[in-house]
């Protein structure tokens, strides 16, 4: 019998078809294939069983960072990639983040992320601090601008071409060690969204190195473009009760009009496209009520 080397934990939800094809490009020796059942879908446990997956069911839907923790508890390996069921990756590529992490090279590794046709995501981001949320979020697009990269060095712009320590990373797979996850598991206060930011802002604090490697790739077949009132809701609320967690009340005190303004930013430059005017509208309500979790 292989060794395994590597437990991959795959939050899946109600996407039995996509799940399917994500396993069979798991399937082989050396990996322990978690799948984390989110609301326990019949079709969902029935692909996992077919993958000869180890199956966590969950009741309900308690967010993204509980199913992962959730995950974790029963992996069996020192390495832990965790990711969604809408990705697809190379067992050469897990195996090779697998081995930096293994070897110390770094605490956290995230690969190249590519979209459904094959184009590269900026997914390398900055730690949350007000600072940031003016200048990354609120001030800049986030299409990158070539002569004021120049001259500013903006995190979300940018996409090394050899590995990289860096801050954080808005990644759809990331591989690390069991123990760094049980001593330092994902936050579960967002159901969505910032939980990452939180928990890169506590490795930064526990001087974890975080690498950018991007010889692997992996697919994110999934997306995440998409724009919707709920999302954009959860975005804005967030991101202040990100910052009052992880620097306290006064840090979100600052935080706060900078996410309103940012949601009023994105209200305005999309005026032209009445698409997205529902969920602009409502993510720049949800800011201007986020002042409440200034006082949390």
């Amino acid at each position: 019998m292989a060794t395994i080397v590597l437990s991959c934990v795959i939050v899946a939800f109600h996407r039995p078809a996509s799940l399917d094809s994500l396993l069979r490009g798991l399937a082989g020796d050396g990996i322990e294939m978690i799948v984390v059942n989110v609301d326990d879908d019949p079709a969902v446990r029935d692909v996992a069983a077919g993958a000869g997956a180890v199956a966590v069911p969950l009741v309900g839907n308690p967010g993204y960072a509980a199913a992962v923790n959730a995950g974790v508890e029963r992996a069996s390996c020192a390495v832990v990639a965790f990711m969604n069921d809408d990705l697809r990756v190379s067992i050469d590529d897990l195996t090779h983040l697998a081995g930096l992490v293994a070897t110390r090279a770094a605490d956290v590794v995230v690969p190249t992320v590519v979209d459904a046709s094959g184009s590269p995501e900026f997914t390398i981001s900055a730690l949350p601090t007000p600072a940031n949320l003016a200048k990354e979020w609120l001030a800049l697009p986030d299409a990158p601008v070539s002569f004021l990269g120049r001259f500013v060095t903006v995190e979300k712009w940018r996409r090394p071409d050899a590995r990289e320590r860096i801050q954080a990373a808005a990644a759809s797979l990331v591989v690390t060690r069991r123990d760094l996850l049980m001593q330092r598991p994902l936050p579960e206060h967002y159901f969505l969204y910032w939980e990452e930011s939180d928990w890169f802002f506590g490795l930064a604090q526990d001087d974890a190195t975080v690498m950018y490697v991007p010889e692997a790739t992996c697919q994110h077949v999934g997306g995440r473009a998409d724009v919707r009132p709920d999302k954009s809701r959860l975005l804005a609320r967030n991101a202040v009760r990100c910052v009052r967690r992880t620097q306290g009340r006064w840090a979100a005190l600052v935080a706060w009009p900078i996410v309103v303004a940012w949601n009023a930013r994105l209200l305005v430059t999309s005026l032209r496209r009445p698409n997205l005017l529902r969920a602009r509208v409502a993510g720049l309500a949800a800011a201007m009520t986020a002042f409440g979790e200034v006082l949390r």
